[in-house]
């Protein structure tokens, strides 16, 4: 069996795209079915947003102090990720790697919060203080009224996101004024507008988006070549 090779328009390096977007936009469902669609092909890895199912302190919280530990708790999550993609790095080439959530995330929850002066100083200079492996940010977006929308259909499957103040539009139109500030004029970030769209076909933007920046083909060859149609000819 010949040894497959893995580039990204020539290149051996890995191509690290993150899925990015306020909550309830639909990251991760997006990141878990586009998973799925490509569960074995071994160009594609994936790491989760986070390793601990259930965080230690409620996210969103309106005291400073539990958002602060929470939003710790969080960049401790990203870090411990970042380590493993560069423990991947270092093994394999030439992969495109898909992160549930960009990094930045943790600075512009921070600011949401309101945190104290020293409390989000700490955050972001334990931020800078890492080399973040990251090529490019898929940002999600819509309008506030659809994403609150699909935020109380999920709520009402997930319990645990009660004490998140997720449904607070105040603070949900926080975030996405931060997103704006962080990404804003960014070249390695590109925009999927997600108003009227299903996740099959978010999905599909996502990897139109792909094959552009690596040139890896998501088209399975539908025809044999004219060579084997040939050979099989003869072979009858």
């Amino acid at each position: 069996m010949n040894k497959l090779y893995y580039r990204n328009k020539g290149s051996k390096d890995n191509l690290v795209i993150s899925i990015a977007g306020v909550h309830g936009v639909g990251k991760t469902t997006i990141f878990n079915l586009f998973k799925r669609m490509v569960k074995d092909n071994r160009k594609f890895k994936f790491f989760p947003e986070r390793y601990v199912k259930k965080p230690p302190f409620p996210f969103g919280s309106s005291d400073k102090q539990i958002g602060f530990r929470s939003e710790i708790h969080f960049l401790q999550q990203l870090i411990r990720r970042n380590q493993n993609i560069i423990n991947f790095d270092v093994k394999y080439n030439g992969r495109i790697i898909i992160l549930d959530r960009t990094p930045i995330c943790v600075l512009v929850y921070s600011k949401s919060l309101n945190l104290k002066e020293k409390d989000y100083n700490l955050i972001l200079d334990t931020y800078n203080s890492i080399k973040w492996k990251e090529d490019y940010i898929i940002y999600l977006t819509a309008k506030p009224e659809i994403i609150l929308r699909r935020i109380i259909q999920r709520g009402s499957l997930d319990k645990t996101r009660s004490d998140w103040n997720e449904e607070d539009k105040d603070y949900l139109l926080k975030i996405l004024s931060f997103y704006k500030q962080f990404l804003i004029n960014r070249p390695d970030v590109l925009t999927i507008e997600t108003n009227k769209s299903n996740p099959e076909e978010i999905v599909k933007k996502i990897k139109d988006i792909i094959t552009n920046l690596s040139d890896y083909s998501f088209e399975k060859i539908s025809k044999p070549s004219s060579t084997q149609m040939n050979l099989n000819k003869y072979l009858k």
